[in-house]
């Protein structure tokens, strides 16, 4: 017996359910479901501000407008999605529709690594290796990449980037400039008074190394009465002073 009424507690409850699931979808089939309003929020890394609001409120509202009707189940919500991440700077939208019948937009914006000055123009490098042209009102405090020639080659200086991020010497922060020139960059640290100059190659790597070294063995003081640092050559750092 108390079997025989376990199971039909169990009956009764996935009945139940049953009869919720179906009433839901008649809600919904019945138009009772519909969007009435919409939300967006945006999320920037390190309040890096580099996202067109006003292009993306744009877009979501042409995507409602373009609906055949408000009801919620009908909307190809991964439309929008796909829309929304083709914008500059959109890393990855999340769209979906709550209980309170809005339609919620969240935007996780890319974080941009660098400002490249190229062709007379602003640009911004993204984390992702991606050049898109710096929007106008951003204002962003980002080490600043001189000498380029066009988006492939600043693309491609993503790499030296890494190099000299993952070296003992600095990290992106700590660096105001690097000018790219042919076979040799500059690099301004961000408060020095003296600049450097290293290969732009393979050896950069050891470049590097060879810096992290110099600057272990100097004082504050030493280092502040420098004017320039050249790594170019094999086994030793080549000093200007001020």
């Amino acid at each position: 017996m108390r079997k025989v009424r376990i199971l039909q507690r169990i009956s009764l409850i996935i009945g139940l359910g049953l009869i919720i699931w179906v009433f839901i979808g008649a809600q919904l089939s019945a138009h009772l479901w519909t969007i009435t309003d919409h939300e967006i929020y945006f999320e920037y890394p390190e309040n890096q501000m580099i996202v067109n609001e006003l292009a993306t409120k744009k877009t979501v509202e042409e995507f409602l407008t373009s609906q055949a009707d408000s009801g919620a189940i009908r909307m190809d919500l991964h439309l929008l999605e796909t829309s929304l991440e083709a914008l500059p700077f959109v890393a990855e939208a999340q769209v979906y529709w709550n209980l309170n019948r809005t339609l919620v937009v969240e935007l996780r914006a890319t974080q941009a690594r660098a400002k490249v000055f190229m062709e007379q123009s602003k640009y911004l490098l993204t984390q992702g290796g991606v050049v898109l042209p710096a929007p106008k009102s951003a204002q962003i405090d980002l080490m600043i990449c001189t000498g380029l020639h066009d988006s492939a080659e600043a693309a491609q200086a993503a790499h030296i980037l890494d190099i000299i991020e993952a070296s003992k010497c600095y990290d992106l922060d700590g660096l105001s400039q690097i000018h790219f020139e042919e076979d040799q960059i500059s690099i301004t640290p961000r408060g020095a008074v003296h600049s450097i100059t290293s290969n732009r190659d393979e050896r950069l790597v050891k470049d590097l190394t060879k810096l992290a070294a110099f600057y272990a063995a100097k004082s504050d003081e030493e280092l502040g009465a420098l004017r320039h640092l050249d790594l170019r050559f094999k086994n030793q750092v080549v000093t200007t002073v001020q």
